[in-house]
């Protein structure tokens, strides 16, 4: 399923919408090729971002939830995923799950806040496709300083996805991958 450009930004506004104290980013919507390669690599693919930030990273990651909320039949919360050995922040992300597309297992899971989002749907063998809507460009604006606890000025990358479970629009993301090195 092909979204258009005004889909995407209405899929990021709505999962900030519901956190009124973080403030909606700067951001740029952009094509594959406009993204740095070292960013294209960790955005532009169709797997989960633990799996992702896992593999980059070389550790296994843990989730901090940063900030949630429930209502309308929708859990939604602020979150960075954390390397369990250098406790490197490697991604800010904010997730929408309508939480009666998948079974109250899983639901309970997810609201324990133990493991990340990917780690609970792979385990529990949730059948799921996962849709890159978007790559996105994120200007430099204060609150990035408490995403990732730096003051870094150049410009972030992300994406906004949709994890379809059962054949159903399930999870909505919004993920920032954390600085990588030029190196």
């Amino acid at each position: 399923m092909t979204r258009m450009a005004d889909d995407s930004i209405a899929v990021l506004s709505g999962l900030f919408k519901e956190f009124p104290n973080e403030p909606f980013p700067i951001v740029h919507l952009m094509d594959s090729p406009q993204v740095p390669e070292a960013y294209r690599s960790l955005l532009d693919h169709e797997h989960h971002m633990t799996v992702t930030m896992e593999a980059h990273h070389d550790e296994s990651v843990r989730v901090r939830v940063l900030s949630e909320i429930s209502q309308d039949g929708c859990y939604s919360r602020i979150l960075n995923l954390v390397g369990e050995k250098t406790g490197k922040l490697v991604l800010f992300g904010l997730m929408r799950v309508r939480m009666n597309s998948l079974p109250a297992q899983v639901q309970d899971e997810i609201l324990a806040r133990k493991e990340p989002l990917g780690r609970i749907l792979i385990r529990n063998e949730i059948m799921r496709k996962i849709e890159l809507i978007k790559l996105l460009k994120i200007d430099y604006f204060p609150a990035r300083e408490h995403w990732f606890h730096s003051n870094d000025k150049n410009p972030y990358y992300g994406r906004i996805a949709m994890i379809h479970c059962e054949g159903r629009p399930a999870i909505e993301l919004f993920e920032v991958v954390g600085p990588v090195s030029k190196s």
